[in-house]
């Protein structure tokens, strides 16, 4: 990779983590406002809800191809918990970008879940990342370990931090705004 090359990569990993911190505090903004929603027992319509599916499914697919901007272009070879995320991401993306487009207002059925698989795998990977002496031989290659961290924002924020950021913001959107009249259906 040329010398442009890298530096294009490292300003765009610095963008990724300056629009992570945003995101981190755009859901602890929503988690406030849910809190306060439910203390103050007002109810949402209907619209409110599909707009946060639709802040859901943008969010989604920017990760998306965040992720293969950094594996095709920035040339950053993904490890195995990567690709566990990757395979969380990539689907939620098109499923919430399909019930975007078609007006589907029973996606959080099958989101949710996909959402919390990929927080919990990210969760993981990070924890592999802070914390080596957690990361064994057998899950992960010795050419890719999972352990590496190709990208320190801020002191915390790695690729793994990034992607439970938007799986956790996906989760307090779909969640927490919810349609009063069919709390869980939808």
């Amino acid at each position: 990779m040329t010398q442009i090359g890298v530096m294009a990569v490292s300003t765009v990993l610095s963008v990724f983590g300056w629009l992570t911190l945003l995101a981190n505090v755009a859901t602890l903004f929503a988690v406030g406002l849910v809190i306060r929603r439910n203390i103050v027992k007002s109810v949402s319509n209907k619209t409110h809800s599909i707009r946060t599916q639709e802040l859901a499914a943008l969010i989604t697919i920017a990760a998306t191809l965040g992720s293969l901007y950094l594996s095709e272009i920035g040339d950053l070879t993904p490890c195995r918990w990567c690709w566990i995320q990757r395979i969380a991401m990539y689907p939620l993306a098109l499923v919430l970008l399909i019930s975007w487009i078609t007006g589907d207002r029973f996606v959080r059925r099958y989101a949710v879940p996909i959402a919390a698989l990929g927080l919990g795998a990210s969760t993981w990977h990070y924890l592999l990342q802070q914390i080596p002496s957690l990361s064994d031989a057998n899950s992960c290659s010795l050419s890719t370990p999972c352990s590496v961290t190709y990208i320190e924002k801020f002191g915390f924020i790695s690729i793994p931090w990034m992607a439970g950021s938007v799986f956790a913001m996906t989760l307090v959107l779909l969640l927490g705004f919810r349609s009063a009249e069919s709390p869980l259906d939808e």
